[in-house]
C-alpha cells in the first residue's frame, strides 16, 4: 500500500499557496469579467449584464443594481489580488467566505451550487498554517511558516 504520509509532509507547505492562488484567481477573474468584456464573455459566475439582471430580479433590495454590481466587482478584484499576493489572507478569506455564504442565503441554490467548492477553499485557508510566500510575511513579524518542501520528491 502506498504511504501518503510522506507526500503530505512534502506537499503540505504548498497547499495553502495553491489554495490562495487559485481562489484569488477565481475572484479576480469574476470581478474583471464584469468590466470591459462583451456580454458573450464567460465569467466565473456571470458577465455584467447577467449580474445586473440577476440583482434587478430582487426588486426589494434598497440599491441600484448597476451600482451594486460595480461595487461587488471591485470587491472581488480586491479580494482576488489580496489572496494572490498574500496580503491580509485571513481577512480576505473570511470576507470571501461571507460573500459566498451570502450567495447561498440570497440566491437560488441552482445558481450558486458551484460556489460550494470556493467556500471550502476559503474556509480551508482560514484553518491552514500560512505559507512562506505571502507578501504580508515580508512586512510583519510573525512566527515562521512551515518551510517549503525540498525540490525533490
Amino acid at each position: 500500500m502506498f504511504d501518503w504520509s510522506a507526500w503530505r509532509v512534502k506537499l503540505g507547505p504548498w497547499v495553502p499557496l495553491a489554495l490562495r492562488l487559485t481562489l484569488g484567481f477565481v475572484f479576480l477573474w469574476s470581478g474583471l469579467s464584469k468590466f470591459g468584456l462583451d456580454d458573450n464573455a464567460i465569467g466565473v459566475c456571470t458577465n455584467r449584464t447577467e449580474a445586473i439582471n440577476l440583482v434587478s430580479f430582487y426588486a426589494w433590495l434598497p440599491f441600484d443594481p448597476e451600482l451594486f454590481v460595480t461595487v461587488q466587482s471591485v470587491g472581488e478584484i480586491i479580494l482576488g489580488l489580496a489572496l494572490m499576493v498574500g496580503w491580509g489572507v485571513e481577512v480576505a478569506a473570511a470576507l470571501a467566505s461571507l460573500l459566498l455564504l451570502s450567495f447561498f442565503a440570497w440566491l437560488d441554490f441552482s445558481l450558486v451550487w458551484k460556489n460550494m467548492a470556493l467556500l471550502g477553499a476559503s474556509l480551508s485557508l482560514l484553518g491552514l498554517p500560512p505559507d512562506s510566500w505571502r507578501l504580508d510575511r515580508k512586512f510583519h513579524r510573525e512566527p515562521p511558516a512551515i518551510p517549503p518542501a525540498p525540490a525533490s520528491i
